[in-house]
Parts: C-alpha cells; structure tokens; sequence
C-alpha cells in the first residue's frame, strides 16, 4: 500500500517540525489511549515509532479497528464524525508521537517559511490517503465470505513476492474483517489446506 509522504518529503517534514509550528511529543505505552473526538481540541499526530489503530467502539461495545497506524503516518481528530459510537486512537506497542497545533497552522505563518506551505500540503495528502483506507474499507465489506474478505486484506499488503508479514495479533486481524478470531483462524486452515495459501510461523504466502 502506498505510503502518506515520499520518502524526500518524510526527511523533510522530519528536520524542519519545530521550524513554524509549536509541536509535542509523547510516548505512549502499549494500548494506551492516544487520541479520541472532541469538538474543541483539535489535535494531529505524526507517529514517528511504533504502531497504533484508530478504533470504533458501538455502544453495544463492539469493537472495530478502522484503521492500522504505523511510523510516519499523520493522523488527526479533525475527521472524526460526531456519533453515537466512540471513535480513538489506542497504541498498539511503545509508540512515540508529535503533536502539531492546528490552530497555529491553519493561521499564516509569522516567519513566511515555506516549511508551513508543505505542512498545509500535507495535510490535504492525509484527506487523500484516509480516503484510500475508507474505499478499502467499503471493498472489504462488499465480500461475501470471510474467505473473500480474507484474500483482499493479504493480497493489499502483501511484498512482492506474494508474502504478507503478520506483525499484529490475528485477534486485531480479525477485528479489521469484521469476524471473530475463531473463525478468522478456521478459514486460514481451510484455505492452507485448498492450496491458496501457505503458513509459516509469522508469514502468510499467497498462491492465487
């Protein structure tokens, strides 16, 4: 999957955080809340270590992960929907953030840095890239067996050579499908033994 930022722009955005904007950073330990909706303190993050996932809880306590976080990636309350659901950021290990003040982006720069253009540039790069993960999102759940819904995720992150390198737990896995983790692991067994698929400790390899 294609990442936020280049990497040219990511060395960039990188050196010169703190040049215009007043920035915070954090550390947050594993399942930790990181971020959560709130009208008032609007907030973005930029992960420079570890793994987080943007979480919907229902309030029949459901739980969904809508999104997987990683180094790199901005994230930001700013597109958190106002609903009956709970909807945060919770780490996923050790993860170290920024924040950036959105109050003192969205105003003009007092040093007229170019720096500040490419952090408002950025941003409409995250809107793009949220809608990727809300499209893939849709596509996920227009499958109609979990088997389906199974070779989509690992053939949107697979290498290439057609390996998909489990770094999260099956249980988180299997919250992101929309199944349970039974059922998750039930299939992976069918279709290693149909020949679509081939296990080895923290490896999946896709044949199809």
């Amino acid at each position: 999957m294609a990442k936020t930022l280049d990497e040219t722009r990511l060395l960039q955005f990188k050196k010169n955080l703190s040049s215009c904007v007043n920035v915070k950073s954090k550390v947050f330990y594993n399942k930790e809340l990181i971020l959560s909706y709130s009208p008032i303190k609007k907030k973005i993050g930029f992960i420079t270590k570890g793994k987080a996932n943007i979480v919907k809880t229902d309030k029949e306590g459901n739980t969904t992960i809508m999104r997987d976080l990683k180094e790199n990636d901005i994230f930001s309350n700013l597109f958190f929907q106002e609903t009956e659901d709970e909807i945060y950021i919770i780490s996923n290990e050790e993860t170290e953030v920024i924040f950036i003040d959105y109050y003192n982006i969205i105003k003009n720069c007092n040093q007229n840095c170019p720096f500040h253009n490419i952090i408002v540039l950025t941003l409409f790069d995250l809107l793009i890239e949220d809608n990727k993960q809300q499209n893939e999102k849709i596509e996920l759940l227009s499958k109609r067996t979990v088997e389906d819904k199974i070779l989509f995720f690992l053939k949107q992150r697979m290498n290439k050579n057609n390996i998909f390198k489990v770094t999260t737990s099956y249980k988180a896995i299997a919250e992101y499908l929309f199944v349970d983790r039974a059922n998750l692991m039930r299939e992976l067994k069918k279709m290693e033994e149909k020949g679509l698929i081939e296990r080895y400790e923290k490896t999946i390899k896709i044949n199809s």
